[in-house]
């Protein structure tokens, strides 16, 4: 084999730092998009619980005039996840908005948490981001008591306490009663 001459004297792990600086400036740049046009809010949705009290939903919102709508696309392809869609605008001298928004808590805890906790810099959406979250995250263990745990009934049948089939009947029950 030969030796490699004139070879660089930089190695490719020191281009590794200046990727994760260039990485950090685009995270940083729209954490200051999200702290000059983002808004963290809690709603309730249109369903209740089954005892009645409502369920809520968290919302990472950006909305901005249409024309600005690459900056929205870039904060998507950045984060990976939630919408982007536009309005007409609701008055003949208003611009057309276009608004990015995450409302699946699976997602807020993925990305949006994430990106507040590393990219929002100390400033007062940064405090309403942390109030926002600190709410999710205490709405979810409170509402995590109350719900059923998922997975399949029992049969019907006292004392059987196998997977139903159909029928609200285990397989062996089952097969007693319809013979199929």
């Amino acid at each position: 084999m030969q030796e490699v001459v004139d070879s660089s004297s930089i190695s490719s792990t020191q281009f590794l730092p200046a990727l994760l600086r260039t990485w950090d400036l685009v995270g940083f740049t729209l954490g200051g998009l999200v702290a000059g046009e983002g808004t963290f809010v809690v709603t309730t949705a249109s369903e209740t619980f089954a005892d009645g009290t409502p369920k809520l939903r968290f919302v990472f919102e950006v909305k901005m005039a249409t024309r600005d709508r690459p900056l929205l696309q870039a904060l998507h392809a950045f984060l990976g996840r939630g919408s982007v869609y536009d309005r007409p605008r609701r008055k003949p001298n208003w611009e057309p908005i276009t608004t990015f928004n995450i409302v699946s808590r699976q997602s807020h805890h993925a990305v949006t948490i994430p990106f507040g906790t590393r990219y929002l810099l100390p400033c007062e959406k940064r405090r309403q981001f942390e109030l926002w979250r600190d709410a999710m995250i205490s709405y979810e263990a409170e509402t995590a008591a109350h719900r059923p745990k998922r997975g399949r009934s029992p049969c019907s049948i006292p004392g059987c306490h196998k997977p139903v089939r159909g029928r609200m009947l285990c397989r062996s029950h089952y097969y007693r009663a319809t013979g199929y």
